[in-house]
C-alpha cells in the first residue's frame, strides 16, 4: 500500500444519530466523507432480512463486482438475485452539504421515519431506525471477538 487514501480506503466505524431534515435529507457524518470517494457516492440496498439499509461507496460496489465476475459463470437463479437486490437498490448522490436523499421506499424497508443511526462496519455503512438499532445489539460471535480482541 503506497499511500494513507490506500490504507484509510472504506474504514466506516463508529455510529452517529441523526435526523431527516423536512426535505427527508440525511447529512453523512463529515468524518466519513473522504471515504466516499470524489465525487462523492453511496449506493443502497435493502438488507433482504434486516430492517435496515447498506450503503456502499462506489470502490466498494466495484470491488464486490470484481468478485462476482471473477467467480466465473453466472447462471440463471445468480442473475435473477442480482437483479431483484440491484432493482430495489438506490444510487445517492451526496452534496456539497455531505447530505443524500434516500427514497422513501427505501427509508420504509428500514422503518425510518425521523430518526436513523449510520452505523460503520468497515466496508460499508449501515442504516437504521433509531427505534429498531436498539433490538439489532448485542450479538455474539466469536469470529468477531477472535478479529478484533485477539492476539496480534
Amino acid at each position: 500500500m503506497n499511500s494513507v487514501d490506500e490504507r484509510i480506503e472504506e474504514l466506516f466505524v463508529g455510529s452517529f444519530h441523526h435526523s431527516l431534515d423536512p426535505k427527508r435529507r440525511l447529512i453523512i457524518p463529515s468524518s466519513w466523507r473522504p471515504l466516499m470517494g470524489e465525487p462523492p457516492r453511496l449506493f443502497a440496498f435493502p438488507h433482504p432480512e434486516r430492517k435496515c439499509l447498506y450503503l456502499y461507496t462506489l470502490s466498494e460496489m466495484n470491488r464486490r463486482l470484481r468478485r462476482l465476475r471473477d467467480a466465473g459463470s453466472v447462471d440463471g437463479q445468480d442473475q435473477q438475485a442480482i437483479r431483484a437486490m440491484t432493482a430495489s437498490a438506490d444510487a445517492l448522490s451526496v452534496d456539497a452539504q455531505g447530505r443524500v436523499r434516500i427514497k422513501d421506499e427505501l427509508l420504509a424497508h428500514a422503518e425510518v421515519n425521523s430518526k436513523v443511526v449510520l452505523v460503520g462496519t468497515l466496508t460499508r455503512i449501515e442504516l437504521w431506525s433509531e427505534e429498531l438499532f436498539d433490538m439489532a445489539l448485542p450479538a455474539d460471535s466469536s469470529l468477531a471477538e477472535t478479529t478484533f480482541y485477539g492476539g496480534y
